[in-house]
């Protein structure tokens, strides 16, 4: 497992100046597409060409800005945490009638889905594979069929490199249908009932977010004379 990490900055604390993490201006400092100021891995913000004395940001720069305002520093220290979220990504691999052979919709949505699970910020990953067929036939061949698609669309993850220990797999038949297709026969039944022939593939993980917090800086002990 992934250790957290904490990384400490110094606050201003003045009449006028907030000591709490909040959204600031970006301007002068590398942002993303929600203007959130990004950091390296030691936890500094990245100044651009615009960025200037003046416009920069006690989140980032408390000595400059403390220089500058003519403040003190607080006994404040702010801990960047790294916190852990859960994460739910869902694909549908799609089979053909009466087939346990991934499509190549399927293989496309599943590929997309490895991306994911391959990301470095994803961890302890659970995954559940759970495959259906359409009512067609009987019910035990169903089953069973359907279990077959689990371990296909199973065989297809761990071949694209998903640790193997992490992947859950059950069949339930014709359960739980996304369409009903009443009033309909032959092939056009067959065709109609292409969403039931499926395998839900559904992944608990760990993602790592920041998470700010104040807390007081320690006191160094006061000498205590003899």
């Amino acid at each position: 497992m992934r250790k957290n990490f904490t990384t400490r900055a110094l606050v201003l604390a003045a009449v006028g100046i907030s000591s709490g993490w909040v959204q600031a201006s970006s301007e002068g400092y590398v942002d993303d597409s929600s203007k959130s100021i990004i950091r390296t891995g030691h936890g500094d913000c990245m100044h651009t060409k615009r960025w200037s004395v003046p416009n920069a940001i006690v989140q980032c720069d408390p000595e400059i800005v403390a220089a500058r305002d003519g403040v003190d520093m607080a006994a404040v220290d702010v801990i960047i945490r790294m916190k852990r979220n859960p994460v739910h990504l869902q694909a549908d691999a799609l089979f053909g009638f009466d087939s346990d052979a991934v499509s190549d919709l399927g293989a496309a949505l599943l590929d997309d889905l490895v991306g994911n699970l391959t990301a470095a910020i994803l961890l302890e990953q659970k995954i559940e594979i759970t495959g259906y067929t359409d009512r067609i036939g009987p019910d035990a061949y169903n089953l069973a069929l359907s279990k077959r698609r689990a371990e296909s669309v199973r065989s297809y993850l761990v071949a694209k490199g998903v640790v193997p220990r992490y992947i859950e797999t059950k069949g339930l038949g014709s359960a739980n249908p996304v369409v009903e297709c009443p009033g309909i026969h032959g092939q056009a039944l067959i065709d109609c009932l292409a969403p039931n022939r499926r395998t839900e593939v559904e992944v608990s993980a760990i993602e790592e977010i920041e998470v700010h917090e104040e807390a007081p800086r320690e006191k160094a002990p006061i000498p205590v004379s003899k």
